[in-house]
C-alpha cells in the first residue's frame, strides 16, 4: 500500500472522508511515526550496505537510518563484535594503538563501528543492519512489510480518535495496535527460522576465538 492508500483506508475506517479536521500531512506524519515504532520495537526492516574501508582507518559511521547492526564482515570474513573492555583485551589496555592487520573485531560508540585490529588494506566491509523508515511523502514507498499496512491503518485511526477527544474509540485501536506489534515480533522471530526446524544451538558446534564464540 502507499501512504495515500493508507491514509484512505483510515479515513474511512474513522468515517472521516474529507474531513479537513486532520490534513493529510499530519495523517502522513501518524503513518511515519507508526511505521517508526514498529521498526524500533520489532526489528523489521532489514537492509544490508558496503562500503570500502582505508588503509589505517579505524572508525566507519553507521548506514544511515541504521538502529541496530546484526552483523559485520570485513572482505567476507565475519568481524566478532566486541565491548570496549574486550577491547582493551586486545590492546593490551592500549586503546590508542595504531596498529594495523586484518580485522577480527569491531565494537560500537556513537553509531560509529571500530575495527580491530585497523585495516591495513581497501577491502570491502559489508553491514546488516536493522533500520528506521524514510520520511513519507505520497509516492513513498512504505517500508514496513505489506503483511503490515493495514495494521498501520489502527495506530493512525488511534490517534485520530485521541484528536477528536473520541477516548473509547482511542482506546479500542490502541489495543489492536499494540496486538499487531506483539504479532510482528512473533512473525520476525519466525520468518528466521522459515527454512528449519526451532533449535538451541550448541556452542561447541560454534566458531570460537580466543574471546569466546564468534
Amino acid at each position: 500500500m502507499t501512504p495515500t492508500q493508507i491514509e484512505e483506508a483510515a479515513r474511512r475506517r474513522y468515517n472521516a472522508v474529507n474531513d479537513t479536521f486532520w490534513s493529510q500531512d499530519e495523517i502522513f506524519q501518524l503513518i511515519f511515526d507508526a511505521c517508526q515504532q514498529m521498526a524500533r520495537e520489532c526489528k523489521i526492516i532489514e537492509r544490508s550496505y558496503s562500503t570500502t574501508t582505508v588503509s589505517s582507518q579505524q572508525e566507519y559511521d553507521f548506514p544511515t537510518d541504521t538502529i541496530s547492526i546484526k552483523r559485520v564482515t570485513w572482505n567476507g570474513i565475519k568481524l566478532k563484535p566486541i565491548t570496549m573492555r574486550e577491547d582493551d583485551g586486545v590492546t593490551g589496555l592500549n586503546m590508542t594503538t595504531t596498529a594495523t592487520g586484518t580485522p577480527q573485531y569491531y565494537w560500537i560508540w556513537n553509531y560509529t563501528i571500530s575495527l580491530r585490529p585497523i585495516p591495513n588494506d581497501a577491502q570491502t566491509l559489508k553491514i546488516w543492519s536493522y533500520n528506521q523508515p524514510s520520511t513519507l511523502t505520497s509516492t513513498s514507498t512504505i517500508e514496513i512489510p505489506s503483511e503490515f499496512h493495514m495494521e498501520l491503518v489502527n495506530y493512525v485511526v488511534q490517534s485520530m480518535a485521541e484528536k477528536d477527544s473520541n477516548f473509547k474509540a482511542a482506546q479500542y485501536y490502541a489495543l489492536k495496535w499494540q496486538k499487531a506489534l506483539m504479532d510482528a515480533k512473533r512473525w520476525v522471530a519466525k520468518r528466521k527460522r522459515s527454512d528449519s526446524f526451532p533449535t538451541v544451538q550448541d556452542e561447541e558446534q560454534l566458531v570460537e576465538s580466543y574471546l569466546g564464540t564468534v
